[in-house]
């Protein structure tokens, strides 16, 4: 078997790993728990046992998913269409606009992006939007700086010269002869900054400023689990595994993605 196959066969294998035991916790309530059932170990009636409040570890981390991996694509595709859409007309108009953005994309990536959705979750209080605002305010530059390499790159391509001589304006040359063949080019990213953007989320759901309890987010269940590590470790362990293997899934996507090299001599990266 080619490293490829062996590739895509991994990949699918761990995401089979990874949903079907999300399929089944779905169908039970994350938020219903019975205080006599509270800390019950793995078993048969709850695979990954239950929390301080006896609710269905296996059922909130299937509903947590849903929500930390909805989340994550709002993020994603927010920060990928302003980032390639700055990128691609600051590489058209060029000029002061050029380096203008390119002054801000220096700045921008100076700044962590765990301590600006910090920032910004702290000061403006927790909650989904704040979260995705936050995280896609410092998410779009390394979109922004692919497709303005890549535009400059193809204005000079024959195809968008004729164009451009046929007199089409600049948006609907952008929108129909470069966005094209820009897409391409974002696979292995996409797939990359997902698996890094439900890290950020889960991250800011420890620190407590992310989405709040009760709802079932995987970097709270983590937090709430602290104080019960020694008498029940599987309420961290359960969603530490799961975030580590949507990771996992994530980059190994990005890799599998990222071998595929494009006419202008560039990767996905």
């Amino acid at each position: 078997m080619s490293s490829r196959r062996a590739g895509i066969a991994g990949t699918v294998a761990l995401a089979l790993v990874l949903l079907l035991p999300i399929a089944w916790g779905l169908t039970f309530d994350p938020v219903e728990g019975a205080l006599r059932d509270s800390l019950r170990p793995p078993g048969f009636a709850f695979p990954l046992g239950t929390d301080h409040l006896g609710r269905d570890v296996l059922a909130r981390i299937a509903h947590g998913f849903l929500l930390d991996i909805g989340l994550s694509l709002l993020v994603v595709a927010l920060s990928f269409g302003v980032g390639t859409a700055l990128g691609m007309v600051a590489a058209e108009v060029a000029g002061g606009l050029d380096r203008a953005l390119s002054l801000l994309m220096d700045v921008t990536s100076a700044l962590p992006q765990i301590v600006v959705a910090l920032i910004l979750a702290v000061h403006f209080g927790g909650g989904a939007g704040t979260l995705v605002i936050a995280l896609a305010a410092t998410g779009w530059v390394k979109y922004a700086r692919i497709a303005r390499a890549a535009t400059f790159s193809l204005r000079e391509r024959e195809f968008v010269m004729a164009a451009r001589v046929a007199g089409s304006g600049r948006l609907a040359l952008l929108r129909r002869h470069v966005l094209p063949h820009l897409l391409p080019l974002f696979g292995g990213l996409l797939a990359l900054q997902l698996g890094h953007t439900v890290l950020n989320i889960a991250a800011l759901g420890f620190l407590g400023v992310g989405i709040q309890p009760p709802a079932p987010e995987w970097g709270a269940m983590i937090a709430e689990a602290r104080p019960y590590l020694a008498r029940a470790p599987w309420l961290a362990i359960a969603p530490g595994v799961f975030l580590f293997a949507l990771t996992a899934l994530a980059l190994s996507l990005a890799r599998a993605l990222g071998r595929r090299r494009q006419a202008m001599g560039l990767t996905a990266w």
